[in-house]
Formats: structure tokens, C-alpha cells, sequence
């Protein structure tokens, strides 16, 4: 019987490990200098990124640094502050964001501020000077003094009056941005900035009880030395509040700490902010955006990178 013969596909010999890995498109080994230059790599971008986190969370915490002699005067409500408020991107109802109404008559243009204003209101306080006798400025120039003071951190010790800036033509603040708004809203600073802080990181880490009594302690030592206090008020994971503020005044009793604070959102009252020590808990009033009761309580702008 004969047996037919198999065809046979005329292929190349090749050696199996060669065509295995060439079907598994298995990657060249890399060299020693590859290897090296991966390693450098990744361990930079490691200390960079450790380097980061440790700005946004430790730099927050810094040592607090008491003022050094007290202050000619204190910030006063409500010469000291602006006439125009911090329009808040939601609608409250309540304390609770709210759809807004179709014939709502809230204005958009001058939000998200509420850091830009706090911080400025003390920026004016140590570093400029009114000066009602002399004529006004124009817009322009204006304007020009007006970064000339919040180009300056908020953070430095004072000016002598003879080395502020001098507003001329009005008696305070709150009479130079009642007549002058516009120009003041326009360069004050924008709002969204302040989002990307390196002191931002600090929302993620505890604060603990005791951490808010030693707090309470400097707001009220500073404040004898007729000095504010810039409050960044939260009550972070949640969004029911993330708000600056700042303390002017206060008084003390059996109860507890009761102060008198700017809050950028309104532009025709000042603020109730409390500090029980029974309790060791800071707490904000009901407002309009915020139903009141006990918030978180940081110090900011104290520092470089707070």
C-alpha cells in the first residue's frame, strides 16, 4: 500500500525561544544604564511629591509668633472695612443652598472673595493712611495705591505712618470703597487664586480640642495687643461652610468667649463667633448662607505658607 506524502510549508528554521518571544512581543531586557536613569526617575519625582505634602499639610501648622508690641489702635468696625460685600456663588435659603429664582436679582460679578476682602480689610489696616484734607485720586491712580497695599503680605509687621500709603480724600476705608466700589473690586485681587494656596492642605488634617483652646488663647492675647485675627471657618468633609473671617473684638465671661468679627458677606453688619471652654468648641451664628453651630477654626495669613 502506498502511503501519500505530506506536503511540508517551506518555512525558515527558527530556534523556539526566538519565536516565542518575538509572538509575545516580549520587551528587550533593559540595559544597566536604562535601569539607572528609570530609578533616578521616579525616586525625583518621589521627593518632589513628598516635598509638596509637606508643604500643603506640616507648613500649615507653624509655630504661632505673638506680636511683638501692641498696635497704635485696633481694627474698628466699620471704618475699617469695606462697603461692599462677597457675593456667595450659591443661593441660601435658610443656611441651605437653594435653587436660585428666575427673577432672582442676585449679582455674580464680585464672588468667590471672601479671602481677597478679609485679608485686604488688615492689609489697609497696617499699611495705609487716609488722609480726608487732601484732594481724591482719579480711578487710575487710585487703583495704583490701592495694589501698592495688598501687594504687600498681609503677614509683615506694620508700616510707621510716615511709610504708608496714603489714600487721600477720604476719612477710612469703608468711605473710600463706598464711593470708589468699582475700583476697588477691580483690583483687590480675584478670587479664584486663593483655591490653590499651599496653607489649603491643612483643611485634611484633624484639629483636635486642644489645638482650638490654644488657638482661642492667641485670638484673645492678640486682640490685647489691638491686633485682628484672620479665621479660615470650615466644617470640612462637609461643604455646609468654608468661609474666612476676621476678629476685631471681643469680651469674656463665665460663659465663654463672645467676638465681634468681619464677615466679608455682608457689607451693612459684623458677625457673632463664640468659643465655649467648657466645651473647647468654636462656634458660628446662624446666617444666611450657614445655619450656625460648631465649625473648625484655623489662623491664616499668619505666615509665608499658612
Amino acid at each position: 500500500m502506498t502511503v501519500a506524502a505530506r506536503s511540508v510549508p517551506l518555512v525558515p528554521k527558527l530556534h523556539l525561544g526566538t519565536h516565542l518571544s518575538r509572538q509575545l512581543h516580549c520587551p528587550p531586557r533593559e540595559t544597566s544604564a536604562t535601569h539607572a536613569a528609570s530609578e533616578l526617575s521616579f525616586t525625583i519625582r518621589m521627593r518632589r511629591y513628598l516635598f509638596l505634602a509637606f508643604l500643603a499639610v506640616a507648613l500649615p501648622l507653624q509655630a504661632y509668633d505673638p506680636p511683638a508690641t501692641k498696635a497704635p489702635r485696633p481694627l474698628t468696625y466699620p471704618d475699617d472695612t469695606f462697603a461692599f460685600k462677597n457675593e456667595t456663588v450659591w443661593n441660601y435659603v435658610n443656611g441651605a443652598p437653594a435653587p436660585e429664582a428666575p427673577n432672582s436679582k442676585r449679582q455674580h460679578a464680585y464672588d468667590e472673595r471672601c479671602f481677597v476682602l478679609s485679608r485686604s480689610i488688615v492689609q489697609f489696616w497696617k499699611f495705609a493712611r487716609f488722609e480726608p484734607s487732601q484732594p481724591p485720586l482719579d480711578a487710575a491712580g487710585l487703583a495704583k495705591r490701592i495694589r501698592e497695599v495688598t501687594e504687600r503680605s498681609v503677614w509683615l509687621p506694620a508700616l510707621a505712618p510716615k511709610d504708608r500709603v496714603v489714600i487721600p480724600g477720604y476719612h477710612n476705608l469703608h468711605e473710600a470703597s463706598a464711593a470708589m466700589t468699582a475700583t476697588f473690586e477691580a483690583n483687590l485681587g480675584l478670587g479664584w487664586p486663593f483655591y490653590f494656596r499651599v496653607g489649603n492642605g491643612g483643611i485634611a488634617m484633624w484639629v483636635s480640642r486642644h489645638m482650638e483652646a490654644a488657638l482661642n488663647g492667641e485670638i484673645w492675647h492678640d486682640l490685647q495687643m489691638n491686633t485682628p485675627t484672620i479665621l479660615w471657618i470650615y466644617r470640612f468633609p462637609s461643604l455646609k461652610l468654608n468661609h474666612v473671617i476676621v476678629v476685631y473684638s471681643g469680651t469674656h465671661d463665665a460663659k465663654g468667649y463672645h467676638y465681634h468679627v468681619y464677615d466679608p458677606n455682608y457689607s451693612d453688619r459684623f458677625s457673632h463667633f463664640d468659643y465655649n471652654p467648657a466645651t473647647r468648641t468654636f462656634s458660628f451664628q446662624p446666617v444666611y448662607y450657614f445655619k450656625g453651630g460648631p465649625v473648625t477654626v484655623r489662623s491664616i495669613y499668619r505666615q509665608l505658607l499658612q
